[in-house]
C-alpha cells in the first residue's frame, strides 16, 4: 500500500440505531457523542407537505401509530411516540421534522440525506437554508428524485449505489455521481480502486458485524462506511491502522 493509511469516515446509519430509536433526535445525539463523522437519515413528506425524518412509508414499525406518512397530516404525525417501540426509556421521542433535525445537527456533524418520498426541491432548499455546503451529500432510490436532484442542485454531492446505477460507467455518465456505494455482496478491492481512480469517492452500506470485511475495507481505503456496528468498525480500524503503520516503519 502506497502512502499513509487514512481513516475511513463513519456514517451512522439512521443515527446510532443500535443504541437508540432510529431516525430520532436521540439516535442523532448518541451518534454525535460516539464520534460520528456523518449521520445518515431518511426523509418523507406528509399529506400537508411537511418534511419528516423517517425511513418507512408507514409509521407502523417505528411509532405507536398506524398509517402512511404521505396520507397523514403533520398534526397527526407530531402526536406520535417514536421511541417506546425501541425501549420504554425513549418514550415520547417525536418523529423529527426535518427543519428541527437539521437545526439540531448543524455545526456538530456532517449529514447524508436519503430522500425516500418528498419534493427534492424543498429538501434542497432546506439544506441550503442551513448552509451545510460540503458537509452534506444526498441520494435516493427514486429515479425521478435523482433526476430532480441533478437538475436543480448540480453542485450538491450525490451518492448512487452500484445496484441502482448498474455500473460504474452509468454512475459517472448518467447519474453524474460524486460517491459510489457498494453493498457487502458486491464490494471488491479492485472496484473501489477503479472508482477512486475515476474521480469518485467510495462508500459501502453494511448492516452486519463483519469484522473480517471491516478490516479489508480499511486496507482497501474505502472513503466511507454507512453502518450500524460503528463501535466494532472503529475498534477494527484502530487495530488495522496500528498494524499497517508498524509494518510501514519496518520498511
Amino acid at each position: 500500500m502506497e502512502g499513509p493509511v487514512k481513516p475511513v469516515q463513519l456514517v451512522y446509519h439512521r443515527g446510532d440505531s443500535l443504541n437508540a430509536p432510529e431516525n430520532t433526535f436521540a439516535s442523532a445525539e448518541s451518534a454525535i457523542v460516539a464520534g460520528a463523522d456523518y449521520i445518515e437519515f431518511d426523509v418523507r413528506q406528509s399529506a400537508d407537505e411537511v418534511l419528516y425524518v423517517i425511513h418507512d412509508a408507514t409509521v407502523d414499525r417505528t411509532t405507536d401509530g398506524t398509517g402512511a406518512i404521505a396520507e397523514m397530516t403533520s398534526a397527526e404525525i407530531d402526536r406520535l411516540d417514536a421511541g417506546s417501540w425501541f425501549n420504554p426509556a425513549f418514550a415520547g421521542e417525536p418523529v423529527p421534522r426535518l427543519e428541527d433535525f437539521l437545526r439540531r445537527l448543524k455545526g456538530r456533524v456532517k449529514i447524508y440525506c436519503e430522500i425516500k418520498q418528498a419534493d427534492a426541491g424543498r429538501v434542497v432548499d432546506m439544506l441550503d437554508g442551513f448552509a451545510f455546503g460540503n458537509d452534506v451529500f444526498v441520494s435516493s432510490f427514486s429515479a425521478d428524485i435523482r433526476d430532480d436532484l441533478r437538475r436543480i442542485a448540480p453542485d450538491i454531492r450525490r451518492n448512487v449505489q452500484l445496484h441502482i446505477a448498474g455500473s460504474l460507467e452509468q454512475a459517472i455518465h448518467h447519474e453524474q455521481a460524486h460517491i459510489f456505494e457498494f453493498l457487502e455482496e458486491n464490494v471488491t478491492r479492485d472496484a473501489i480502486h477503479e472508482a477512486k481512480a475515476r474521480g469518485l469517492e467510495t462508500m459501502i452500506f453494511i448492516d452486519t458485524p463483519n469484522a473480517e470485511l471491516f478490516a479489508k475495507l480499511v486496507e482497501w481505503q474505502i472513503d466511507y462506511v454507512n453502518l450500524d456496528y460503528a463501535a466494532l468498525f472503529r475498534a477494527v480500524q484502530q487495530e488495522v491502522m496500528l498494524r499497517l503503520d508498524g509494518a510501514a516503519q519496518t520498511i
